[in-house]
């Protein structure tokens, strides 16, 4: 008996000696991180811009620090996602966040919000939301033209096929967890000219929170939630070809963006596009929209 108890003890203290790594340093515990591989428990995602879902930045953002660990919070909480996907109310009033590639102008109406990328109103991201869910809606297709863009549209679902998290989400590693088949969406070379197309099967997960120091203006070891999204899956939710993570943070909203592809080995490369949002500066837009 008491060897069965010396075993137990040993295997408690090895267990507790992992440690939880922040998506932004370069050790990452593929147990504990969204950014490993595809489709199992540590999977991940976030919002594709090439493909018709939402996606927060295009530019290749090479500056910004991006250390990371676990949150030392309750990881069993409830969060309000529009709350964490949004920058505050008293902050977007007369501020935006800016970094290495386009900035985000938040604006938030009671059944949407827009991540609008220039300060002349367009391009954009558009999600919608409700008490259930917050759902990947709109982005941009031509940046010089507001009548082209991609939907996620369903003819089951309509514009309620791609919920992103829910939006009272679970935190944790991962949290929340969406599966999705019906990932139907629209390309529109104008308001009513367009192909429809889908992303095969979606993975989308809620992760955290992190402490992260991403550089700028932003404090150090800054709580961060991340939501990752994974799409072009096959149907058992595995080898999902790309991912994405959206970093956001109480009060900015979002602060960091990257997308990944998966390799042969079943992991992800190292990020081939990131955008930091790591300096609150000055002034507001409206967003500008000619179909909808």
């Amino acid at each position: 008996m008491k060897y069965l108890v010396l075993l137990w003890l040993c295997l408690y203290l090895v267990g507790c000696s992992s440690t939880l790594v922040g998506p932004a340093t370069a050790n990452v515990n593929p147990t504990k991180n969204p950014s490993s591989s595809s489709g199992s428990s540590s999977g991940s995602g976030s919002s594709s811009s090439g493909s018709g879902s939402s996606s927060s930045g295009s530019g290749s953002g090479s500056s910004g620090s991006g250390s990371g660990s676990s949150g030392s919070g309750n990881q069993s909480n409830t969060f309000d996602m529009l709350q964490w996907m949004t920058m505050s109310s008293q902050l977007r009033a007369s501020n935006h966040m800016a970094g290495t590639a386009n900035p985000i102008y938040t604006s938030v109406l009671p059944d949407r919000f827009f991540w609008t990328k220039t300060g002349q109103g367009f391009p954009w991201d558009i999600q919608l939301y409700d008490n259930k869910y917050i759902y990947l809606w709109v982005t941009e297709l031509d940046w010089s033209n507001p009548s082209t863009f991609k939907v996620f549209h369903s003819p089951k679902l309509g514009n309620y096929n791609l919920p992103l998290v829910p939006r009272f989400a679970k935190g944790g590693f991962p949290g929340s967890r969406i599966m999705i088949s019906d990932s139907t969406y629209q390309i529109h070379s104008s308001c009513n000219s367009y192909v429809t197309k889908g992303l095969g099967h979606v993975l989308n997960e809620v992760w955290g929170p992190y402490s992260e120091s991403l550089g700028g203006t932003l404090p150090k070891n800054l709580q961060t939630l991340i939501i990752s999204y994974q799409y072009s899956c096959d149907s058992t939710y595995s080898n999902c070809g790309d991912k994405e993570e959206f970093h956001v943070a109480k009060p900015y909203g979002l602060v960091y963006w990257q997308h990944q592809k998966l390799q042969g080995n079943g992991t992800y490369a190292a990020p081939d596009n990131k955008t930091y949002l790591n300096r609150v500066v000055a002034g507001q837009t409206n967003a500008v929209t000619s179909c909808f």
